[in-house]
C-alpha cells in the first residue's frame, strides 16, 4: 500500500521540512562546510521509509515532510533533517557558535573528527587567517 501525501508528515511540525527547503539546506551545507548527504528519505506516520524520489512524485515540493538522512561519511548516523538544520541555525545565533556547531556535527557524525571538518571549511580558514595575519 502506498502512503498518501499526508502520511509523509510527522505529527510534530518541528520534524518536518519541505523538499525545497531540504534541497536548499543540502546545497548550503555543501558550500559552507563541504558536507554532503549520503542519502535522504522520508519516514511516514506509520514508520515506513519512502524514497525521496517517490515523495517528489506524490507530494508537492513545498509540502512539509518528515525528511531523514545520513551524511556522506562512513560513521554518519541517521538524523532528522529539519531538527538538524534547526541545531545548525541555533549554533550560528548562540553565544558559542563554534562549540555549538561542533556539537551539532557530532550529532550526525559521532565518531568523526569534527574539528578537522570545521578546519577544512574555506570560510573558517579565511576567518582564522584574517585573525592571525595582524599578529
Amino acid at each position: 500500500m502506498n502512503p498518501t501525501a499526508n502520511d509523509y508528515s510527522s505529527p510534530d511540525p518541528a520534524r518536518n521540512i519541505s523538499l525545497t527547503e531540504a534541497d536548499q539546506f543540502r546545497d548550503r551545507l555543501a558550500g559552507a562546510l563541504a558536507l554532503e548527504f549520503g542519502n535522504r528519505y522520508v519516514k511516514t506516520t506509520t514508520g515506513a521509509v519512502v524514497t525521496e524520489s517517490e515523495v517528489r512524485q506524490n507530494a508537492g515540493p513545498a509540502q512539509p515532510v518528515n525528511v531523514w538522512g545520513t551524511l556522506a561519511d562512513p560513521t554518519a548516523v541517521e538524523i532528522n533533517v529539519a531538527e538538524w538544520r534547526a541545531s545548525i541555525r541555533a549554533a550560528a545565533l548562540g553565544q558559542n557558535p563554534v562549540g555549538d556547531l561542533e556539537n551539532a556535527l557530532k550529532q550526525a557524525l559521532p565518531q568523526s573528527d569534527v574539528q578537522s571538518i570545521l578546519l577544512r571549511a574555506t570560510s573558517i580558514q579565511s576567518a582564522v587567517r584574517s585573525t592571525i595575519v595582524p599578529i
